[in-house]
Formats: structure tokens, C-alpha cells, sequence
């Protein structure tokens, strides 16, 4: 899928975006301390976006991406280790 400034656009104007459930914190898939969620997002633009949240309590590193199946994450908060400024990305 080819992914342009238009459709990130189209994304983030998009007032219908919705999640359809709570989201729950689990253990980390790859057995570390850290947990997190992911969920799908559902909008009108028909965009296939899931959102997925991470926070490692050994480095105090919260992070949140934006993904677009079939193209990758296209916008991140991260909130980086203890004592760091928060950064947004456009990826």
C-alpha cells in the first residue's frame, strides 16, 4: 500500500476514528517486564489502523504508535527513559 501526506491527513482530520473496546495492559509477548496493548481502529476513512501502546517500568520508556497494516507505524509518541522530553513523529 502506498501511503501519502494526503492520506496521513485524510487520518488525522478523520472525526470518526473509534476503539471498540476497553484496552488492556498485558505482559510483554517477549517475557520482559514491560506491557502492552494493541487495538484496532475503527473510522469511516476505512483506513486499516491499530494502535499500540508499550511502557517499560525498568526505564520509565511509554511509547505510542499509530500503525497502518500494510504500511507500518505512521505516527509515534514516545515518551522516552526517565528525565527525556517527549517526541512525536511523523514516520
Amino acid at each position: 500500500m502506498n501511503f501519502s501526506e494526503q492520506d496521513m491527513k485524510t487520518i488525522i482530520e478523520d472525526e470518526t476514528k473509534s476503539i471498540d473496546h476497553d484496552l488492556v495492559w498485558r505482559d510483554d509477548e517477549d517475557h520482559s517486564p514491560a506491557k502492552e496493548f494493541r487495538a484496532a481502529i475503527h473510522s469511516n476513512a476505512g483506513y486499516p489502523l491499530d494502535i499500540r501502546g508499550y511502557y517499560s517500568p525498568n526505564t520509565g520508556k511509554l511509547s505510542y504508535a499509530l500503525i497502518c497494516r500494510g504500511v507500518g507505524r505512521i505516527y509515534a509518541l514516545d515518551l522516552g527513559a526517565r528525565g527525556e522530553k517527549a517526541q512525536a513523529s511523523l514516520e
